[in-house]
């Protein structure tokens, strides 16, 4: 009879076995699933108010992974008695890492099969999150049965998109005027879609941009570059439209500055394209819908 090789049992969170508990029979022999701090309250004499101000402090004791042995026990029921420890997290299995929570939303790109292949671009904060929102935009807008196929976060960049008007003679057309010594004439016509009987299909510029901002001084001339994806119809156009929003971020940040009072040395900005690329995605998840699922 042919002997059965040993195998080597491979073990997975659904091997898992979480408690939380004060039972010190309960932790010995586990390991701490999250850091564990002691916590208690100082109050303290504030001399301007003549109040009593509590602040909560905390220590860390033992980091998350640490194997609870009789020593670790110990300290854990000296301050459970202290009552700066309430109860404790166990697990059977050593967890070491821990995924990074996010607050702000990042690019992602994400393929979707449906009776065609379908790429789109979207904000989210993490994968999981970008994954309900392309299901249910998907489903929201699409028929038929789809497989998501491809699903990553994308380099980090600023999304614009171009806000078509009926003709593509709009304030982004209009504002090359304004910027005619940098045009020629015929670059003017297409910015402003002379020409054209409909307006053309837009396509994602991928665009890295050099910026620079000159003060009223020589000295005050700052450089630097940034990226963004521009959902337009040419590369001229896209250096409009990035010129044009980081000019209203100049507007916002004086706005704001003079409502607090502080002065604000406004500067003039120019942005030129670097390199530039188009990328293959069909459409962009407008960032009002993946706002309705981010996590606060």
């Amino acid at each position: 009879m042919a002997k059965k090789k040993n195998q080597t049992r491979v073990e997975t969170r659904k091997d898992e076995i979480r408690v939380t508990t004060r039972d010190l029979k309960q932790m010995l022999n586990k390991y701490l699933v999250h850091n564990l701090f002691r916590k208690w309250t100082e109050d303290f004499w504030d001399q301007d108010t003549g109040e009593v101000v509590s602040i909560e402090r905390n220590e860390l004791i033992l980091e998350a992974g640490t194997y609870l042995g009789k020593e670790e026990c110990s300290t854990i029921n000296f301050y459970m008695q202290e009552g700066s420890i309430t109860e404790v997290e166990v697990s059977n299995q050593k967890i070491m890492a821990f995924e990074n929570d996010r607050d702000a939303l990042v690019p992602y790109i994400a393929q979707v099969m449906l009776d065609k292949k379908k790429k789109f671009l979207l904000k989210a904060q993490n994968i999981d999150q970008a994954r309900e929102i392309v299901k249910d935009y998907t489903e929201l807008n699409f028929k038929g049965p789809y497989r998501i196929t491809l699903l990553k976060e994308f380099d980090y960049c600023t999304i614009l998109v171009d806000k078509l008007s009926v003709t593509p003679i709009d304030e982004i057309g209009k504002l090359a005027i304004e910027f005619s010594d940098l045009y020629s004439e015929e670059q003017i016509k297409a910015l402003m879609g002379e020409g054209e009987e409909d307006i053309p299909e837009p396509k994602f510029y991928n665009i890295e941009a050099r910026i620079i901002l000159t003060g009223p001084k020589e000295e005050d001339k700052e450089e630097t570059n940034q990226t963004f994806v521009v959902e337009t119809y040419n590369a001229e156009r896209a250096m409009l439209i990035i010129n044009k929003y980081l000019n209203d971020k100049q507007d916002e940040l004086e706005k704001a500055a003079k409502e607090k009072g502080r002065e604000f040395d406004r500067k003039i900005i120019h942005a030129s394209i670097e390199q530039s690329s188009i990328i293959p995605v069909n459409s962009y998840i407008p960032e009002e819908f993946s706002i309705a699922y981010a996590e606060k």
